[in-house]
C-alpha cells in the first residue's frame, strides 16, 4: 500500500535531526577502524567474508589478517594520509588490502577494474596514491585507531562516461554511515539514506586536495607497484 503523501518513506530508526535542521545517524562511529574494532569486540567469531569457491573468514580473522598487511605497507613506507590505490578484483584480498590501508590510517583508492591501463594511470597519478596494491604486503601488526572525523578516509572515483573520472573524497564520519546503508564495500547503489553534509563537513573536504604530490620511487619516477601474485589454484 502506498505510504501517505508527504511522509519518509524510508527507514528512519537510528536518525535524529539537529537543531540544525540536519539529519545525522545516532551513535555513529567516528571511523571504519573503530566500527569494525566494535563489530570485533561484539561478534569476532562471525562470518565477515565468504569468497566464491574460496576462503571463509570471520570478524577477529579479518581484523588481525588486515593489521598484518597494514605493517606490510608500513614497511614499504606507507604513513598515515598518504594515499594507496587498490587495483585488484573482487575477493578477499580486495577486502584485506581495504581494510589494511585503513588501519594503517592510509586513505584508500579503489581503482575501477574495467578501467583500461591509461585510465588505470590518470586515476594513481591524479590521487597522488603512492603505493598500489598487488601482491598484500606482510607486516608486523600494526593499527592507527585515532583516526578523527574529519580525517580523510577514502577517495572513489566516477565512472568518467563524460570525462576523465573525477575523485569523490569520503571522510572517516561519512563511511561508518555509508556501511550502514549498504551493508557492503560496493558502491554502486545508491545513498537514499545518507545524510547530506552539512557546512562543516563541507569545509573539511575542501581542505583536502586531491593535488597532493605522491612520494615517487626515485630509480622509476613512479608509484610504488607491489607485484601482484599468481592466482591461487
Amino acid at each position: 500500500m502506498p505510504a501517505p503523501r508527504g511522509r519518509n518513506p524510508f527507514d528512519t530508526s537510528g536518525v535524529s535531526r539537529g537543531p540544525d535542521g540536519i539529519a545525522r545517524y545516532e551513535n555513529r562511529p567516528d571511523s571504519l577502524v573503530q566500527m569494525l574494532r566494535a563489530t570485533v569486540e561484539r561478534v569476532g567469531d562471525g562470518l565477515a567474508v565468504s569468497e566464491i569457491g574460496g576462503e571463509r573468514v570471520t570478524y577477529g580473522e579479518l581484523w588481525d589478517r588486515a593489521a598484518r598487511v597494514a605493517g606490510g605497507l608500513r614497511s614499504e613506507g606507507v604513513e598515515r594520509g598518504d594515499r594507496v590505490a587498490i587495483r585488484l578484483p573482487n575477493g578477499l584480498d580486495w577486502v584485506l588490502a581495504f581494510w589494511g590501508a585503513q588501519l594503517a590510517g592510509a586513505v584508500v583508492v579503489p581503482v575501477n577494474t574495467r578501467f583500461k591501463d591509461s585510465e588505470a594511470q590518470y586515476v594513481i597519478d591524479d590521487s597522488g596514491a603512492s603505493y598500489v596494491f598487488g601482491a598484500l604486503p606482510d607486516g608486523e601488526p600494526i593499527v592507527i585507531d585515532d583516526l578523527g572525523p574529519d580525517d580523510l578516509a577514502a577517495i572513489f572515483y566516477t565512472s568518467g562516461t563524460t570525462g576523465f573520472p573525477k575523485g569523490a573524497m569520503d571522510l572517516a564520519r561519512e563511511l561508518p554511515g555509508q556501511q550502514r546503508e549498504r551493508h557492503t564495500l560496493r558502491r554502486n547503489r545508491s545513498r537514499r539514506r545518507q545524510p547530506p553534509r552539512d557546512d562543516h563537513q563541507r569545509a573539511a573536504v575542501s581542505r583536502h586536495r586531491l593535488q597532493q604530490p605522491a612520494r615517487r620511487d626515485s630509480r622509476a619516477g613512479r608509484p610504488r607497484v607491489c607485484p601482484r601474485q599468481p592466482a591461487r589454484p
